[in-house]
C-alpha cells in the first residue's frame, strides 16, 4: 500500500487524506454517539469517488482511443458524475438529529459534501482537457457546461425521485419516463438550474486559482 501511495500524484494524495478524514471524523461521532445514523455518507462518498476514478482510468487508458469508443465511457461517467455533488443534499438529514453534538453533525456533513464537491470539479476538469485534447476547446467548455447543469438534473433524479445511477440499466424506461413527467415540475427546474450553475460558479473558480499567476 505505501508503494501505491507514493505512486499518487500531489492531487490524489490529498484526496486520500481528505476521504480519510471523512471516515475517520464519522468513527468519532460513532464512538462519542454509539449511533450509526450517518452510515449513508460513507456509501454516498463512495460513490462519489467513482466518476473520478473513471476520470483516472480515461487520462491513462483511453485517452488516446478512439472517439466512439471515448464517447461511450463519457456516458458512463456522466451517469455516475451527479454522486459526487449529490452528498450535499444530505444536510436534509439534519432536522431528524436530535443529537447534543449538532455542531460536530454539521461539521461531518460539511467535510463530506466538500469532498464530494472537489471529487466532482477534478473529475470534470480532468475530463475537460481530454475533450479539449481530442475535439477542440470549444467542445471541452459546451462538454463541461453540460455536466454541470446534468448534474443538477442527476441530484433532483437522486434526491427527489429515488433514482440511481445504475437504474439506467436495471429500469430505462422507468427512470426516462418519470424524467419526462418531471420536466413539468418547476422544482425540477429550480433544482437543476440551482445545482448546475453552483458547480459551474466552481468549475470556473477552480480554473481560475490554476491560471492564476
Amino acid at each position: 500500500m505505501t508503494k501505491n501511495i507514493k505512486k499518487m500524484t500531489k492531487i490524489q494524495k490529498n484526496l486520500f487524506l481528505l476521504i480519510l478524514f471523512c471516515l475517520v471524523l464519522y468513527s468519532i461521532r460513532i464512538y462519542i454517539t454509539k449511533s450509526l445514523f450517518f452510515g449513508f455518507l460513507v456509501w454516498n462518498l463512495f460513490l462519489a469517488v467513482i466518476p473520478y476514478f473513471i476520470s483516472l482510468i480515461v487520462k491513462k487508458k483511453f485517452q488516446n482511443s478512439s472517439k466512439l469508443k471515448l464517447i461511450v465511457i463519457l456516458f458512463i461517467w456522466l451517469l455516475f458524475l451527479p454522486n459526487a455533488p449529490y452528498i450535499i443534499t444530505d444536510f436534509i438529514h439534519l432536522h431528524h438529529i436530535k443529537s447534543t453534538l449538532i455542531w460536530l453533525d454539521i461539521f461531518l456533513l460539511f467535510t463530506f459534501s466538500f469532498t464530494g464537491l472537489l471529487l466532482a470539479i477534478i473529475s470534470i476538469t480532468d475530463i475537460y482537457k481530454i475533450i479539449q485534447q481530442k475535439w477542440n476547446t470549444k467542445s471541452a467548455n459546451y462538454f463541461s457546461l453540460s455536466a454541470t447543469f446534468l448534474c443538477g438534473f442527476g441530484i433532483y433524479l437522486g434526491r427527489f425521485l429515488r433514482f440511481n445511477s445504475w437504474d439506467v440499466f436495471t429500469t430505462p424506461i422507468t427512470v426516462l419516463k418519470k424524467s419526462l413527467l418531471s420536466i413539468n415540475d418547476p422544482k425540477t427546474w429550480y433544482i437543476t438550474i440551482a445545482f448546475g450553475s453552483f458547480l459551474y460558479l466552481l468549475l470556473l473558480l477552480s480554473k481560475n486559482f490554476t491560471t492564476a499567476k
